[in-house]
């Protein structure tokens, strides 16, 4: 597994806007598994902001979730696909180079 990763998992109860991020933590995934469907129209304007930041220091934002509640974010089912998710955006950042 990618060591700059970090996984979060929110709850109706957890604010992300205060994890403690490292220079070495490039990627983030969202687990939103326990997270109530009418939680997603609250959050989807910060997680666009969030990823949008990340893209831009070349890092990845997934989440995980059985809902696909935006076309601006990466959504994918499980924590497994998140990293796969991430690991190919790593390999076609150094094809870019």
């Amino acid at each position: 597994m990618n060591n700059n990763t970090l996984v979060f998992r929110l709850t109706e109860k957890n604010d992300f806007s205060k994890l403690n991020i490292s220079k070495e933590v490039k990627n983030f995934i969202a687990d939103l598994t326990d997270v109530q469907s009418d939680v997603y129209e609250l959050l989807i304007d910060k997680f666009i902001t969030f990823g949008k930041i990340t893209y831009a220091n070349k890092g990845s934002f997934v989440i995980v979730s059985n809902i696909s509640f935006s076309d601006e974010l990466n959504i994918v089912p499980t924590i497994q696909e998140a990293y796969d998710f991430i690991d190919m955006e790593d390999i076609e950042r150094q094809l870019d180079v």
